[in-house]
């Protein structure tokens, strides 16, 4: 089976797709910025699929030296790495630019741009010396040129994430490296959730209706996407959950339309 690093996995987005691939037989290696945090997940994910099959490492991704310890202890662990997944990324809250202190604008744009090349760069020079793999980047809101006042870096950031990933195939046609993209849509992760209850009413009724109708679970979203990845050999592939014409869909269904999602998560 597979051996797979995910960036920031120790909750979200990432800590699902762990899950996902541990449940399939693949080797994970675990990775968050705090250690202690890795190694409570390390020892819960142990215990459920067994330690042969999990390992973890700290890493800061703005940190080219922490991503670079990453691959290695993913390499010591099971030998080689088939599949790396930057997922890491931070969002800054909802705001107007001019409202938006220096430092929070650094630390979108160091970890959501500065952190995913570094750990592209890395990966590919591992993967390039093994002489196989696949990276996979992590799209979110702006990738696809989607506009909403107040995450205007944010949307910036990701929208850098899909010209890079695009870019980079370039470079990649004389190897057996793989660049792809993942976009898992919508998903009701821990940021959103406490975004959403921040919101005046007017713009908390609103954002419920757009929400209950496009968003989605990170349990449902994740077995889908992990499925994808494991079957897809296609470099350049945007692997996408939530594309245009099934949000459309979407909009046009009663049942979408109609249900309570948000109520799950006492909103």
């Amino acid at each position: 089976m597979k051996t797979i690093v995910i960036t920031g996995s120790t909750r979200g987005i990432g800590h699902g797709l762990a899950v996902e691939f541990l449940k399939r037989g693949c080797s994970v290696m675990i990775s968050g910025r705090r250690k202690e945090q890795v190694d409570s997940e390390v020892k819960k994910f142990a215990e459920a699929y067994g330690k042969e099959k999990v390992a973890g490492h700290p890493c800061e991704i703005t940190s080219y030296e922490q991503i670079q310890a990453l691959w290695d202890a993913a390499v010591k662990a099971f030998g080689t790495v088939d599949i790396w997944i930057n997922n890491a990324g931070v969002t800054h809250p909802t705001m107007n630019v001019r409202e938006l202190t220096p430092a929070a604008i650094k630390n979108v744009v160091d970890t959501n741009i500065t952190g995913l090349i570094y750990a592209n760069q890395v990966a590919l020079r591992g993967m390039t010396a093994q002489g196989q793999g696949f990276i996979y980047n992590m799209e979110g809101h702006g990738s696809h040129d989607e506009y909403i006042a107040g995450l205007s870096v944010y949307g910036a950031t990701k929208r850098a994430v899909t010209y890079f990933t695009s870019s980079l195939l370039m470079e990649l046609d004389d190897t057996n490296v793989g660049a792809c993209l993942l976009s898992p849509g919508i998903v009701m992760t821990d940021f959103i959730i406490d975004e959403m209850r921040k919101l005046p009413p007017d713009r908390f009724e609103t954002a419920k209706i757009v929400y209950n109708c496009l968003a989605d679970t990170v349990e449902t979203v994740t077995p889908w996407l992990v499925g994808q990845i494991l079957a897809n050999e296609e470099s350049g592939r945007e692997i996408a959950w939530l594309d245009a014409e099934k949000a459309n869909e979407r909009f046009n269904s009663d049942e979408y339309c109609s249900r309570d999602l948000l109520s799950q998560f006492s909103l």
